[in-house]
């Protein structure tokens, strides 16, 4: 593996990394402030922001708040900007030990893991999807499966950093499509959950009978 991808320092501490992390330490790991989701799947704030609108929702669990403070801000930022998708990946696997670890969310019961995709000319861009550095990260630690080819995005409506919550959603609808085949139960994979309208509109691609778990690395809290 090419050094560039997996450095040999901590990115938040500059502490040497040991052989089997990638990207960030232990210590900062520890630094992530929980969500604890998956004690409720369907009783937490990305639940409720998702549930309204996809039926099949089986459940929500997002890892870490996406606040200031936390690595995860610096972490989303370098790895969507900077060329570090393996910090997702870190923080990825670790949510999944802990999802694992707790034994309150059916894993065998999901057949496949479906990362959002980006566009094209993002992708070529960037040089990768993030959510699918993610998703590798939950699917190696539960032996799940990675399907990044099921799913495409058009691309027709730039970034939605600078709109609106209102905006968000009615730009999203059309914008994602399913050209293949999917398992009846599988578990939808982004970065970070923020208003839900991308993974609205993600979900509402797939077709109507499949059940969806979803999992996300981080999650913004509601401005009250």
């Amino acid at each position: 593996m090419k050094s560039w991808l997996f450095p040999a320092e901590c990115f938040s501490c500059g502490t040497p990394l040991l052989p089997s992390e990638k990207g960030a330490c232990l210590r900062c790991l520890l630094r992530l402030p929980e969500t604890y989701f998956w004690h409720a799947p369907r009783d937490n704030e990305g639940y409720r922001r998702l549930a309204p609108h996809i039926p099949t929702l089986r459940g929500v669990v997002s890892g870490f708040w996406y606040v200031a403070g936390s690595p995860l801000r610096a972490w989303v930022q370098a790895a969507k900007y900077g060329g570090r998708p393996q910090l997702l990946y870190a923080a990825a696997r670790y949510m999944a030990t802990l999802v694992e670890t707790e034994r309150r969310i059916p894993l065998d019961e999901i057949q496949a893991l479906l990362p959002v995709p980006i566009s094209a000319a993002r992708r070529r861009k960037r040089g990768y999807n993030q959510a699918e550095w993610a998703a590798k990260g939950l699917g190696e630690i539960w032996n799940i499966p990675v399907l990044t080819k099921s799913w495409i995005r058009r691309g027709t409506q730039g970034s939605q950093l600078t709109r609106s919550r209102t905006a968000r959603w009615t730009a999203m609808e059309g914008e994602f499509e399913c050209i293949r085949a999917i398992p009846a139960t599988v578990g939808v994979v982004d970065d970070v959950l923020t208003t839900g309208a991308t993974l609205t509109a993600a979900l509402r691609s797939l077709p109507p009978e499949t059940k969806v778990w979803v999992f996300t690395v981080g999650i913004t809290q509601r401005r009250r």
